[in-house]
């Protein structure tokens, strides 16, 4: 249902705007033999059914052999040398839409159908091109928008991840067929492998799958930008740090309490690394329904967020022993998340002794004047800093949501296995466990899917990938 016979054809390329060219994909097995019967080389008498794979031809597309729409160049891939594995021809023609359109309505007119979303990348793996984690990595690699997403997607098209869940495909089908001779050999006095030595090959297995989970929190901030949320009490200076730090006057700067209701976002791409940072409205306790409603907006954006900036007034000294108590509060709650302390206003305080009390906390702290756009640049650079470096920790690094689901119950999997030998279970209980694992990380790669899974994925890519 999904691999047809049909040749199909879309527009690799944006189809509106200005351009120098445009490129047209078709892939099937009339690709070339179609486009002959439109094209005429500036060379007499030359085919493109004679022409070798990988080669590129100048010559002219005609409607009806007399209609000449555009010179081109065409591109000739040879099936199963070709990224769908058909055969395949590109045309660079010139980016006019009106070229464009017609170039694509003559095409159809001679029986090539348009090409569903992603349906040459679910061609390629189909034909075995890449597997599924490939496929979706291509996808990612379009999308990409930061310097360090860019690098992970290549990585994956690469196959790192791909070679990752092959072993330990290989390694729990190992783990299987020792378990399979146990039984087939139950009354035989053969011994394959001691019960510990099982165990500690889960074990193995289950630290390789926790890391590839953990990884995923990392790969998703990476992928979608990395949520950083600004918070502290009314009028500490949230709005004049968020404008400094986003470089545009977004959110309305006022003396009077409560002026930001709702929470307010900007992008910034620092070092590589993209941020989401969120204005919200001050914490405090008020009558105002409409301040209440930005105050609970707070708290969601806190839970959202992987960043927590806590701003106060560098000068309020009566306020001492609230900010430290506030701030540890936060490292209570969200352990997991990367919390910041900034005195703002520091150009009319020094602060000394309360910078040794910070200090104490283990707590990333900085002074600075949001009005003077002083150690905005120092905050930046931390933030990037740190998330590079945890980049540089992790070999592989998981991006997909599908993916993490599937290693999670993989990962549930093994450790029944690994429960059910400590138990001393019969070991066809420990087989099954081990078989529903290797079911799940086969679906990371595509060894075993269904259709409705593919056309979810596939549909969501981009018309000619």
């Amino acid at each position: 249902m999904l691999l047809d016979d049909d040749t199909i054809v879309a527009l690799a390329t944006p189809p509106m705007g200005y351009s120098a060219i445009s490129v047209i994909r078709i892939s099937g097995y009339h690709s070339i033999s179609t486009v002959e019967n439109i094209f005429i080389s500036v060379k007499n008498g030359k085919k493109l059914e004679n022409q070798s794979t990988h080669t590129i031809h100048l010559g002219y597309i005609v409607d009806n052999n007399k209609d000449y729409l555009d010179q081109v160049l065409v591109s000739i891939f040879r099936s199963p040398y070709s990224y769908t594995g058909e055969n395949m021809i590109e045309i660079s023609c010139h980016g006019s839409y009106y070229i464009q359109k017609n170039i694509l309505q003559l095409l159809i007119r001679k029986g090539i159908r348009l090409a569903r979303p992603g349906e040459f990348t679910l061609r390629a793996f189909l034909n075995k091109k890449m597997d599924l984690s490939q496929a979706e990595a291509i996808s990612d690699l379009i999308s990409s928008d930061n310097q360090y997403f860019h690098q992970i997607s290549f990585q994956q098209i690469k196959g790192n991840l791909t070679n990752t869940i092959k072993n330990l495909r290989k390694k729990l089908l190992d783990f299987a067929s020792i378990i399979e001779l146990k039984l087939d050999f139950s009354e035989e006095d053969v011994i394959f492998s001691k019960r510990s030595e099982l165990i500690e090959f889960l074990k193995n297995l289950e630290k390789t799958l926790k890391y590839l989970i953990k990884s995923f929190s990392l790969g998703n901030a990476i992928k979608k930008g990395i949520y950083v949320v600004i918070i502290g009490e009314t009028n500490v200076g949230k709005s004049t740090l968020f404008n400094s730090i986003i470089q545009e006057n977004r959110s309305i700067i006022s003396p009077i309490e409560g002026t930001t209701r709702d929470s307010i976002e900007g992008e910034v791409i620092w070092n590589g690394i993209h941020f989401h940072f969120i204005d919200t409205a001050g914490i405090r306790e008020t009558k105002n329904p409409i301040e209440k409603m930005g105050v609970i907006k707070t708290m969601e954006k806190i839970q959202e967020s992987s960043v927590i900036l806590y701003l106060f007034e560098a000068f309020n000294k009566k306020k001492q022993k609230k900010i430290i108590q506030e701030i540890k509060i936060l490292h209570d709650k969200y352990p997991m998340k990367k919390i910041i302390a900034i005195a703002n206003k520091s150009d009319i305080s020094s602060f000394k002794d309360f910078d040794k009390l910070l200090k104490s906390m283990e707590t990333d702290f900085f002074k600075i004047s949001a009005k003077h756009n002083q150690g905005i640049k120092k905050i930046l650079d931390t933030l990037s800093k740190f998330f590079i470096d945890q980049l540089k920790d992790k070999n592989i690094i998981v991006t997909q949501y599908r993916h993490y689901e599937a290693l999670k119950k993989a990962l549930k999997e093994v450790l029944l296995a690994h429960d059910a030998l400590n138990k001393k279970l019969p070991e066809d209980l420990v087989s099954i466990h081990i078989k529903e694992s290797l079911r799940y990380l086969g679906e990371i790669t595509g060894k075993i899917t269904n259709e409705d899974i593919l056309k979810n994925i596939f549909s969501q890519f981009c018309i000619g990938k």
